[in-house]
């Protein structure tokens, strides 16, 4: 999953432009490389007390809608919810995702940030702060969370001016790559310099180096020792001299490479790859041969099995090792590595119990490829101990129905044990009880809510280490305001716009109208709210067409509706190229588009009489002219019309047959004796005409006019030195052609 989470407060206004236009290019570049790296996409706006509504679509243009849809509001107030944003956006996506999160205020809800770790541990995912604010002060735990959070999922916090977001989303487009393999992960609390030598193997076909801190510099040489320059293959994909630097190169040698950075004051540093050869981790308290009977974290307090899983590894290559790192990247403690017996070789390792450290840890796995070269994959998060005992349950702390419409119960449940469900109101167990084998999602519907069903409900899971649970407030209130927007309105320039939006319901709301993502005052010029609540727009110039949301509210929720102010234009007419060069037997396509409201209907003339369409001559549905198999009776001018109800408009192309120059010698030897004349014959075709230009010994021969015509060299009075090869060249303007003639002298 591709997630954004957005602050929309009223001073994030130029970070969302910046940010809308740089999803619609990672959405392009994403695409256009055909890989499976984004399976759905999922925006989380929150405003200071609001999060949501969430979008989680498989449709990108659906997620550039919903971006496009968000509008700011209110002031830049310090702080924001922006911890349970996060966490929202970590329980809708899909796990290994990439989450941004885009705010100039610290976390008001920071207290929440143990949820979130514990969430990402489970998810293995990623999130990146792009910061343009900080409320001022970074020793405030609302801000220390974003460290933290960033820290726990490899992740990294950048600190930008707001004109600077464009530069971190340009990196974003190549930072999101499905077979994307972690290398390093460090944190540092001061200024300072550090040096790795890391082994890259034959499978990294590129290598990432992200430094988020101030003064930023990074080195890198190859095994022999060689730094590698910007023109020898060091991309440099971001450089804020304040705040980040991000690098990317192709390692042409597997060995080791050093990497060298340096940063003035607190810094982190990730180092990526991308490659088919990875792992994935799990924890047992009892030895396993499943990855599917671990869990995610390790328990505190009991001696705890690693399984790991590695992916893309051939025989005979094998891990040897697991070293528990800190976030400095000290090593911790090193666990030696042995192969699994489930019937697939090479795949599930193990090693001896051990105890979970106190603080968090990075796993390093090390061994060798199936060529004997190093290997060495860092996890993507970092973890810690969870206390052994209960289920994990977690619910929302409130749900919210609206009368007379389905409202769905859910109940979260993480476990390593089987375990019962059950749904209670008031000690009283809902519906019938449920049994897992292991962590899932369970949830229960009813069909209409009424008032009847507000109330406390309690989920609960017994497994045979306890019991958890987990309580929902149900509120069941009436539903926002039901729009019906009213058809789009269509005028010509000068005239008055109204549009409206219909509101059902009998209880009282607030209407306001938003355009470009930014709430229309009652009056601003020509723009004016009637006292209906439509929105009248006086002098229409083109420049007012677009999308207009009416936003209704109450003390429900809100309900959005838009509608379009279509502005009539006179057809305007683009041929892309005004003139064309062609030679027989191509195909010749001549694009032609026009603006202009309602849709011009685009048709093409040839020399004044209407196009007549063959099986060789047609318009296709863009308007573009296509001619197969062109020949010389094709050249001519035509010209590109469009028309509407407003008027006409039209542009002339001119397409000239041309053809290669060609030329032969009539005679490939010619005799001639000593004081007669010599005549040299070139026969040249070619359109337009080719020149012809004599060549003796390489050399270009200056001739007058007279003595050269037609292709033909007369050398009267031949002398014995003018023997020799001659070479007649045809030349045109789509390239030349050239002859050989031999003189003989006798």
């Amino acid at each position: 999953t591709l997630a954004f989470v957005f602050d929309v407060t009223g001073s994030m206004w130029d970070d969302l432009m910046q940010v809308i236009d740089g999803a619609s290019r990672i959405l392009e570049h994403t695409l256009s490389r055909g890989s499976q790296a984004i399976a759905n996409y999922a925006l989380v706006p929150f405003h200071d007390p609001d999060i949501g509504p969430v979008t989680l679509t498989a449709d990108p243009a659906l997620f550039q809608r919903a971006l496009r849809e968000l509008y700011v509001q209110g002031g830049g107030d310090c702080p924001e919810m922006s911890v349970g944003a996060i966490k929202a956006a970590v329980e809708v996506a899909n796990p290994g995702s990439f989450i941004y999160v885009f705010t100039d205020a610290r976390a008001k809800d920071f207290h929440r940030r143990e949820e979130v770790l514990q969430l990402l541990q489970l998810k293995q995912s990623q999130v990146v702060f792009v910061l343009t604010g900080d409320c001022g002060d970074r020793t405030h735990p609302g801000y220390q969370a974003y460290e933290e959070i960033a820290a726990t999922s490899s992740g990294q916090v950048f600190h930008l001016d707001k004109q600077q977001v464009t530069q971190v989303l340009k990196w974003v487009e190549s930072a999101i790559q499905a077979t994307k393999v972690h290398l390093l992960s460090t944190d540092h609390e001061e200024e300072g310099e550090h040096t790795w030598r890391l082994p890259f193997d034959p499978s990294l076909k590129e290598v990432t180096i992200s430094l988020s801190g101030p003064g930023p510099e990074i080195e890198v040489r190859d095994p022999l020792g060689r730094i590698l320059q910007k023109d020898e293959g060091l991309n440099v994909l971001l450089n804020i001299p304040d705040s980040a630097k991000v690098v990317a190169f192709k390692p042409e040698h597997p060995g080791l490479w050093s990497i060298k950075v340096y940063s003035s004051g607190r810094h982190s540093v990730r180092i990526t790859g991308v490659s088919n050869i990875d792992f994935r981790a799990g924890f047992s308290t009892q030895p396993s041969l499943d990855l599917n009977h671990t869990i995610e974290w390790p328990l505190q307090g009991v001696p705890i099995s690693l399984v790991i899983n590695s992916t893309g590894l051939q025989a005979p290559g094998r891990l040897d090792s697991v070293e528990l790192t800190r976030s400095s990247g000290q090593p911790l403690l090193t666990l030696p590595m042995r192969p699994l017996s489930n019937g697939s070789s090479y795949q599930l390792w193990g090693g001896l119990p051990f105890h979970a450290p106190q603080e968090r840890f990075y796993l390093k796995v090390k061994g060798k490829d199936h060529e004997g070269h190093t290997l060495l994959r860092m996890s993507g998060v970092s973890y810690s101990g969870v206390p052994p005992g209960a289920p994990l349950v977690s619910m929302p702390p409130r749900i919210h129905g609206y009368l007379r419409q389905p409202l769905l119960l859910t109940c979260s449940v993480h476990s390593a044990l089987p375990f019962r469900l059950q749904l209670l109101r008031s000690r009283a167990q809902l519906g019938e009880e449920r049994h897992f084998q292991g962590s899932g999602n369970s949830s229960w519907e009813i069909p209409r809510a009424s008032k009847a069903e507000e109330g406390t409900y309690e989920c609960v899971a017994v497994s045979r280490a306890g019991t958890g649970r987990a309580k929902a407030q149900v509120i069941v209130t009436d539903p926002p305001p039901r729009l019906i927007p009213a058809t789009n309105v269509t005028v010509s320039p000068g005239e008055t716009a109204v549009l409206s939006c219909q509101v059902l319901g009998e209880g009282p709301y607030n209407l306001t109208w938003v355009r470009d993502w930014r709430v229309l005052p009652a009056s601003m010029g020509r723009i004016t709210q009637l006292a209906d609540l439509s929105l009248e727009v006086s002098a229409v110039i083109p420049s007012d067409g677009g999308r207009y949301q009416c936003v209704a509210s109450n003390a429900n929720g809100v309900s959005r509706a838009s509608v379009w102010l279509l502005v009539r234009e006179a057809p305007q007419v683009r041929i892309h190229t005004r003139s064309q060069r062609f030679s027989q037997g191509v195909e010749v396509k001549v694009s032609c588009s026009a603006s202009g409201y309602p849709t011009p209907h685009i048709s093409w003339n040839r020399d004044g009489h209407a196009l007549q369409e063959d099986s060789r001559i047609r318009v296709d549905a863009q308007g573009t002219l296509v001619i197969q198999g062109v020949a010389p009776e094709d050249a001519g001018n035509y010209s590109c019309q469009a028309t509407n109800e407003v008027g006409t408009d039209q542009e002339m192309v001119t397409l000239y047959y041309t053809d290669p120059p060609s030329v032969s010698a009539v005679n490939a030897v010619v005799l001639a004796a000593v004081g007669e004349e010599a005549e040299l014959v070139c026969g040249a075709a070619g359109v337009p005409p080719p020149r012809i230009v004599w060549y003796r010994g390489g050399l270009e021969m200056i001739l007058p006019p007279e003595s050269s015509s037609s292709g033909t060299l007369r050398i009267p009075a031949v002398q014995e030195r003018d023997a020799g090869v001659y070479t007649c060249r045809a030349v045109n303007e789509l390239g030349d052609a050239s002859a050989e003639i031999r003189l003989a002298v006798g």
